[in-house]
């Protein structure tokens, strides 16, 4: 599989799905949020463990969808009060909090409507229960209320990091890698999918919580430190710097075994994953 052309197709496919939007500052802030520079992690993981990827397009873009929106949340006042994303303004520095609000709210929403125009029946049933149940109040949404909970406190644990890690980042990675699973009508590999996903996604955000502290404002796209700043519950509040990279070497050792149990062609897995660990 060419991953390149499969990537440049996805994001004309993302194009495309919004030529018949009514042309709005609403349409135009949504794709300010949509595209960009992101690295379209979670389609690239769906991507790399199904047989046809074409087919997989509606899945990548629901999960883009979300994902995108709890960005333009994250970023708002309320929540992390980000004014940066990716190197750009912050949606709503941009356009403003009512509308980030509303751009957010539209990229859910819109979410589920991929889904419900490209699959049917049992698969679009499957495929609409993972979305809404690892992106909801079951899922990344409460890991965000937790993030939010316990942000500058000082009594927290390590065991209360593990748990926000798995809801606010790792069940996205989770959802991706079962709706592969759907697709590729593997459910009796079920809790294969699920503890690759758990890895990737704890993986995905330990890097994120060493990125804060060692790379710069230019390389991580926001100010250096902020999350320490705020006092969020990152890897870094009980680990040094080299505890961490020790830590990552181990658990990617794992994680590369780990892909080593799937009966099919591992080879893009394996390669997204070595992208993963150079980032």
């Amino acid at each position: 599989m060419n991953s390149q052309k499969i990537m440049n197709e996805f994001e004309e496919y993302i194009l495309t799905y919004f030529n018949d939007f009514q042309d709005s500052k609403l349409k135009e802030a949504m794709l300010y949020a949509l595209m960009g520079a992101g690295k379209r992690f979670r389609p690239r993981l769906i991507f790399s463990a199904v047989k046809d990827p074409y087919k997989a397009f509606p899945c990548a873009l629901a999960l883009e969808l979300v994902h995108n929106y709890s960005l333009v949340h994250d970023d708002l006042p309320a929540m992390d009060d980000d004014d940066y994303r990716r190197g750009k303004l912050a949606t709503h520095k941009k356009y403003g909090e009512a509308l980030a609000i509303l751009v957010g709210d539209a990229l859910l929403t819109e979410s589920f409507k991929v889904l419900a125009l490209n699959y049917q029946g049992d698969t679009l049933k499957k495929l609409v229960d993972l979305l809404s149940s690892y992106a909801g109040a079951k899922g990344m949404v409460y890991g965000q209320y937790l993030d939010l909970e316990n942000e500058g406190k000082s009594d927290i644990s390590l065991d209360l990091l593990n748990e926000i890690d798995h809801y606010k980042t790792a069940c996205l990675f989770i959802a991706a890698l079962k709706m592969a699973m759907v697709l590729n009508h593997d459910e009796a590999n079920a809790d294969l999918y699920q503890a690759l996903g758990e890895k990737i996604g704890i993986l995905f955000q330990i890097q994120d919580d060493l990125f804060d502290i060692i790379r710069s404002e230019e390389e991580t796209g926001k100010p250096q430190k902020s999350d320490l700043k705020k006092g969020k519950v990152t890897a870094l509040r009980f680990k040094s710097v080299k505890e961490v990279e020790s830590e990552l070497a181990h658990e990617f050792a794992k994680t590369f075994d780990l892909i080593e149990r799937f009966d099919f062609d591992t080879t893009e897995l394996r390669e997204l994953l070595e992208i993963l660990k150079r980032r």
